[in-house]
Parts: structure tokens; C-alpha cells; sequence
């Protein structure tokens, strides 16, 4: 929310539910990271829509921050590493 993600859209996440988004781009990243973490691939037209939006460079670096924070995820988790204690809101989970 500090980083200007709309309060409704941070709910909707923490419910698992499907977020409304007031922007198309916002929408198209979270279809394409959703989308790759549950079937480890994207679709055609889910892979059109990014790349029309952010260029197939701007597509390719979806995958790779996607990964990136599933290794940060998976390294953290592995770790133990424990939530800050400053931590102002209840973490995801």
C-alpha cells in the first residue's frame, strides 16, 4: 500500500481472490505471474497482452523477477528466516 497498490486489490490477495485492478498493466503482470507460478507456463494470449504492454524484453524480465523472488522465497523460508519485529501489518500467508 506504501508503494501505491490500491488497499481493495491488497485485500483481494490476501483472500485469494481475484483482485480488480484500476490499471490494465497492473492486471497483465499479476495474470502473468499468477499464471506462470500455478501451471509454470503462460498462455499465448497471456504472453501477447504482456509483451504488447512491456515489449518482449519487458516480458522476458516478468520471468525473471518472478523467479528471482521465488528463489529470495524459497531461500528465506528454508532459512527460517523470521518476520521483522517492526512489522506494522500482519504478514501474508
Amino acid at each position: 500500500e506504501r508503494e501505491g497498490l490500491p488497499a481493495h486489490v491488497i485485500e483481494a490477495i490476501s483472500e485469494r481472490a481475484i483482485p480488480h485492478f484500476d490499471y490494465e498493466d497492473e492486471r497483465v503482470v499479476y495474470e502473468f505471474c499468477s499464471e506462470i507460478h500455478l501451471t509454470q507456463a503462460v498462455s499465448d494470449p497471456t504472453w501477447a497482452s504482456a509483451v504488447a504492454l512491456f515489449g518482449e524484453q519487458g516480458a522476458v524480465d516478468l520471468i525473471g523477477i518472478t523467479g528471482y523472488y521465488t528463489l529470495l522465497s524459497m531461500v528465506m523460508n528454508v532459512a527460517r528466516t523470521p518476520v521483522p519485529a517492526n512489522l506494522t501489518t500482519p504478514p501474508l500467508t
